[in-house]
């Protein structure tokens, strides 16, 4: 299989050298990265200066996620010659290592069209949650408490609420009735307050403990899912909501639910085991959060654009009719 690989890489090389072409190299700017770790991925290849150059979209880079770019520059090298280096600012959540299959570049010139191909790549990924981690226990059962005097209370209780609705009542009849309250504000925008609660949240990963820090972090997560995804999020335990992660209707919410379990198994750790991490790691994991959330946000996004398009399609194909 390698001898097999290593020829098609040759014969590659040689129908480049054929028509003037040096093959194209790719690089990444590192050799491991964590879950969520943002890092570039660079493209470069010579062509005539004439040539119009065709790069790879995002859905061909395998296990990468594109966050910025393509970003391109250009450099003359003489002879009426350009070098290109193409820029993508990408991420991965993939579990051990994430492949970047060959990738295409597509040369048009006036009278050919060539395709070029770049050798495939592939980074180790490690994981955030630290290897103990399967030390987080069950909760323990619950304690048999004796029996409380809550009926007393809420009989009295009931009978304190009809006699101020009674109370309420008689006096409404007797003064005139107040105009009706404005209507409520518009809800903020999940997305903007959870990246404000984090950009917030940047000076508590340098202190210690670090406790304070880490429920902070797994609140801001919990609350954008539930306002966000209408998950009831912030009152379930991580393996509930991670069940319900994996669910849901939208494949790309549901690849998400691996990283989101680390983020929030890592915090339970330091909540309910008594676990420290350095001001680095700490501010690891924060990145790492934000950009969870960029992607779910992203992929809320276009869904939502992808459904009104089919109803748009629909409704115009219901009036055609």
């Amino acid at each position: 299989m390698r001898r097999l690989l290593l020829g098609l890489l040759l014969l590659l090389g040689s129908a480049a050298a054929a028509r003037g072409q040096t093959p194209p190299e790719a690089y990444l700017s590192a050799d491991t990265v964590a879950v969520g770790e943002r890092f570039t991925l660079t493209l470069r290849l010579e062509r005539p200066a004439t040539a119009r150059l065709e790069v790879p979209t995002d859905s061909l880079l395998g296990d990468l996620y594109v966050i910025e770019g393509p970003l391109r520059y250009s450099r003359p090298l003489g002879a009426g010659r350009l070098r290109d280096s193409i820029v993508y600012v990408v991420t991965t959540f993939a579990l051990d290592s994430a492949r970047v299959p060959p990738l295409p570049l597509v040369l048009h010139t006036e009278t050919e069209r060539y395709r070029l191909t770049t050798p495939p790549l592939r980074v180790a990924v490690r994981s955030i949650v630290p290897p103990d981690a399967e030390g987080i226990r069950e909760l323990a059962p619950l304690v048999e408490f004796p029996a409380a005097r809550w009926p007393w209370l809420a009989g009295a209780a009931l009978l304190a609420l009809l006699l101020g609705l009674a109370a309420y009542l008689w006096l409404r009849r007797r003064r005139p009735v107040a105009p009706p309250p404005p209507p409520p504000a518009p809800r903020p925008d999940p997305y903007r307050v959870a990246l404000e609660q984090l950009a917030a949240l940047e000076p508590l990963a340098a202190r210690t403990p670090v406790k304070p820090f880490y429920v902070a972090l797994a609140d801001v997560l919990r609350g954008y899912l539930e306002d966000r995804l209408e998950l009831p999020a912030r009152h379930l335990t991580t393996r509930e909501l991670i069940a319900r992660l994996e669910r849901h209707p939208s494949r790309h919410v549901a690849g998400l639910a691996t990283p989101i379990r680390q983020v929030l198994e890592t915090a339970d750790l330091v909540k309910f085991a008594g676990r420290t991490y350095p001001p680095e790691y700490n501010r690891q994991v924060l990145a790492v959060t934000r950009t969870l959330i960029e992607r779910l946000e992203l992929s809320v996004r276009v869904g939502a654009s992808m459904q009104a398009d089919g109803l748009s399609s629909h409704s115009a194909r219901t009036q055609a009719s």
